[in-house]
């Protein structure tokens, strides 16, 4: 999921590259040693290499798995029928939500509060091992209400029963595998160990790819076997990492009560938002499932597809900027701030006026089922843009631990007013409406998560209680 050029500072460090240095290394930047020394030159020459490995690995890999990933998904849209599709675009989408649910932010507390202590690899076994824990019990409590929102859902659509079953039996175990997926990445992150991350996924992609391949040949892919193949891939990418990561993680015998309680007392400002957001992610597709048609699914889900184009961005956002901000000096946080903020404005700048211009460019990807609705691509693509920034603030936000309950507040309330307003003037019963609803929502993560970065610069970050000293 990027830095932009700005007008030179008159410190010159200020100027210097993320600090990627692996466990146990010394930052050239602290070094006494005048500049005109080899030394400096060298760290800085051996700084740039990590950097340039660091980022290498994640464009290769990333990219990589991002390619077989989109392939995948466009593929499937033109493979199956209109009706499979709105099957599969429905459990995929209660899925996410419901991963959102069960995850709460705990998986994405492991990094800001390891923050600069991300060489003591017992402390990070801990909190992963705290947020494993938390997300486990979570799943027990939400896999009945997932089911009773799945039926709820589809009941009008009248699709066989068995197929409703075994979807729902698919976004059951993606949930649950989900949970050491999110839990156990990480530690990568932390350690730069970017290539071993990507590497199983890559693999399990691929398998998934070629296993459609495979039913399509044999005129037998429906909706409940994409879905299970898709749970199972995810199963394996949790056994893979988890078996990875706990080779260089120190891992602890026994869950810690007071890890618990530090990560619990970090997310609690944000849980009404994160509860709030996960049913928004996917609000556009429950609609149109409730009011709609059969059609009208299969268009909002395929028309979705589109955001995965923004993945790799936001996939760069978590695993290199997260890291980068939340160990960032904070003399040098403004600038960088807006830096990824500008260049990710102006990556999206073109790609929204070429779906404006050339819609036909991205229906294609998605076949002739839906070649109809080149009016609305455009939309689409601007409202991916504006959640891509607001998601990159919101990554930003967490790094730096600004968690603040005004902000919860803010996002809930402007996004109700703005959504209850939207159903009570135009309603979403077509596919244009949910387009539209999903515009028109964008901007209000947009307006909060700027709010709370505002916020964030004048208060800094919320206090919480000390964390765990290191090595204790």
């Amino acid at each position: 999921m990027s830095e932009v050029h700005s007008s030179r500072p008159a410190d010159p460090r200020q100027l210097s590259p993320p600090s990627f240095d692996q466990p146990g290394e010394v930052n050239p930047e602290s070094s006494p040693i005048p500049v005109s020394s080899p030394a400096p030159r060298q760290g800085t020459i051996a700084r740039g290499r990590r950097v340039l490995r660091i980022l290498s690995s994640f464009f290769l890999g990333q990219g990589a798995l991002q390619a077989i990933q989109v392939v995948t998904g466009f593929l499937l849209v033109r493979w199956l029928s209109v009706e499979a599709w709105a099957q599969y675009g429905v459990a995929l989408g209660l899925q996410l939500t419901m991963t959102s649910l069960m995850d709460l932010g705990v998986s994405g507390t492991i990094i800001p509060l390891v923050g600069e202590h991300r060489d003591d690899r017992r402390l990070v076994g801990r909190y992963v091992r705290s947020a494993l824990h938390l997300r486990n019990r979570t799943f027990w409590l939400l896999a009945p209400v997932t089911a009773g929102v799945f039926f709820a859902i589809t009941w009008r659509h009248h699709w066989n029963w068995h197929v409703e079953l075994l979807l729902l039996a698919s976004v059951l175990l993606a949930l649950y595998s989900s949970g050491h997926v999110s839990c156990f990445s990480p530690p990568f992150f932390l350690f730069g160990r970017l290539r071993e991350f990507y590497l199983p996924q890559t693999f399990s992609g691929a398998l998934r790819l070629i296993v459609y391949a495979a039913c399509r040949l044999a005129r037998v892919l429906n909706a409940w076997l994409a879905a299970g193949v898709f749970a199972l891939t995810t199963t394996l990418n949790g056994i893979l990492l988890e078996r990875k990561s706990r080779s260089f993680v120190e891992w602890p015998d026994e869950d810690d009560p007071q890890i618990d309680r530090e990560v619990l007392q970090y997310i609690v400002p944000a849980v009404p938002a994160v509860i709030f957001s996960a049913f928004q992610a996917q609000i556009s597709l429950f609609l149109i499932t409730i009011f709609g048609n059969t059609a009208n699914v299969a268009q909002v889900a395929a028309l979705g597809k589109l955001g995965q184009l923004f993945n790799v961005l936001m996939t760069f956002n978590v695993v290199v900027v997260e890291p980068f901000m939340a160990r960032l000096d904070r003399r040098r946080l403004l600038p960088a701030y807006l830096r990824f903020v500008a260049l990710a404005g102006l990556c999206c700048v073109p790609l929204v006026l070429l779906a404006f211009i050339f819609p036909r460019l991205f229906l294609w990807l998605l076949g002739s089922n839906y070649s109809g609705l080149s009016d609305l691509v455009g939309w689409v693509i601007a409202a991916a843009c504006i959640n891509f920034l607001a998601g990159l603030m919101w990554i930003m936000n967490r790094a730096r631990k600004w968690l603040f309950w005004s902000g919860t507040v803010l996002e809930i309330v402007l996004l109700l007013g703005v959504q209850i307003a939207y159903i009570l003037i135009f309603g979403v019963s077509t596919t244009r409406a949910a387009v539209f609803f999903t515009f028109a929502s964008s901007w209000c993560y947009l307006a909060t998560h700027l709010y709370v970065a505002i916020v964030g610069f004048w208060r800094g970050p919320r206090k919480t209680r000390s964390s765990p000293s290191v090595g204790s």
